[in-house]
């Protein structure tokens, strides 16, 4: 009995000190973002230096271990970003080593791990041998995982950064990160003409290796329905994801009986007070739902296909790898026409959406002073008359579907009785 409550009270111990650390987590994260983004780049510029010092430039490296690093437990999309580079580089490459660091930067942790998929940062903290480094992580994480590694790790690695951005330039903490790397990787020519104006070192477009989905939306508007989904990671900011034009524009353009609009929430609580907005307003429209508990692949593939549309009148992408997964699973999609997403808005199940070009204003201060900065600002009464369309277009496909199924069943009901039309015995 002595021992049953020892262990038992171990465990509960165990649970709440799990609790205190994911909550003293999310206590530091929002106080850090709270900062003004001076106080929060100046410290770490100053640490980065210590850490680092002035670093040689290595060349590209063909032999040698390849240490992939992300926050490839994390969930949302750099996480999914590292996952797609991985699986297409470790396909070819012999020695290539995913290192996962969600938790060293914070981030809950939302994906399983696979016995052996993945390397903790501790296991390679001291391998100071040649090779070459990919970090799929923008600044300021980037930053913080240079001074967690130090200059005698990089020392003789070749090390190239894999960064998304969505605006025509980027903060001046990513312009003093450029002074580590050896090279740039970016999934889009819009990124890349952002990043390669502020440095001479060579910045490659290296678009996402999606691939095929293994199922493709066969039948749409079921039951007179249209159905549209969002998915969106509220740690990648709701002003600019702007899920707020997508309801404008779908209430513009349906009633309840009509269509449905999903709008499904990766870390609802990055961001605490937009994720309650979006709640007050989607909680007046009675075809909008909000989900937001994580879901594995297979249940967020079965989520796409059973929608019809993909909307996403965003205001900025530096690629939009939900929007190129949606075409890919058969979805049509109306979204903003303007950024990294328009390098493969092309066909007929894709709409683009006539915007214009506002200034940013420094709308979040996570991004810093970006004075001449802009973004898309999406003609929501377009975007419905889309929508509209598309409806009647699948309702007529639907009806035209129907009416040809009937005719083919009554042809073979008749194919089964005798020459004067009697049923067969």
């Amino acid at each position: 009995m002595v021992l049953q409550a020892f262990v038992l009270n171990t465990f509960i111990l165990k649970a709440w000190v799990l609790k205190l650390v994911s909550l003293m987590k999310e206590k530091f994260k929002k106080a850090w973002h709270a900062l003004p983004s001076g106080l929060r780049e100046w410290p770490l510029k100053v640490l980065c230096l210590l850490r680092m010092g002035p670093r040689r430039h290595v060349q590209a490296r063909v032999d040698g271990p390849m240490y992939i690093i992300g926050n490839f437990q994390a969930g949302g999309g750099l996480s999914r970003s590292a996952e797609l580079y991985a699986q297409q580089l470790c396909a070819t490459a012999p020695h290539c080593l995913c290192v996962d660091v969600s938790r060293e930067m914070l981030q809950s942790v939302k994906k399983p791990q696979e016995e052996g998929a993945f390397r903790r940062l501790a296991e390679v903290r001291g391998e100071e041998g040649e090779g070459t480094v990919i970090i799929h992580l923008n600044p300021p994480q980037f930053l913080w995982l240079l001074c967690k590694l130090g200059r005698k790790f990089f020392k003789r690695k070749h090390m190239l950064a894999y960064w998304a951005w969505e605006l025509e330039d980027i903060p001046s903490l990513w312009k003093f990160a450029l002074r580590f790397v050896d090279a740039v990787e970016v999934p889009s020519t819009f990124t890349r003409e952002a990043i390669a104006k502020n440095t001479e070192k060579p910045v490659r477009v290296h678009p996402h290796a999606v691939p095929q989905p293994s199922a493709v939306k066969q039948a749409y508007c079921q039951g007179g329905m249209l159905r549209c989904l969002l998915v969106f990671d509220m740690g990648s900011g709701m002003a600019r994801k702007n899920p707020q034009a997508a309801v404008a524009a779908f209430v513009r353009a349906f009633g309840p009986r009509e269509a449905e609009l999903t709008i499904k929430i990766i870390q609802p609580k990055a961001h605490a007070s937009d994720w309650e907005e979006l709640q007050v307003l989607v909680a007046q429209h009675p075809h909008i739902r909000l989900v937001s508990e994580w879901m594995e692949e297979a249940a967020l593939e079965r989520l796409f296909l059973e929608h019809d549309v993909y909307l996403s009148l965003h205001r900025s992408e530096g690629y939009g790898l939900t929007l190129r997964e949606a075409l890919l699973r058969g979805l049509y999609v109306v979204a903003t026409g303007w950024s990294g997403n328009m390098e493969f808005m092309e066909g007929e199940r894709a709409f683009a959406v006539p915007y214009t070009l506002v200034p940013l204003n420094g709308v979040d201060k996570r991004w810093g002073k970006l004075p001449h900065a802009r973004w898309a600002e999406p003609d929501i009464a377009k975007a419905a008359e889309m929508l509209q369309g598309i409806r009647l277009k699948l309702m007529a496909l639907a009806g035209k579907k129907a009416s040809t199924d009937e005719k083919t069943s009554a042809d073979k009901k008749a194919s089964t009785g005798d020459k004067n039309g009697m049923p067969a015995e």
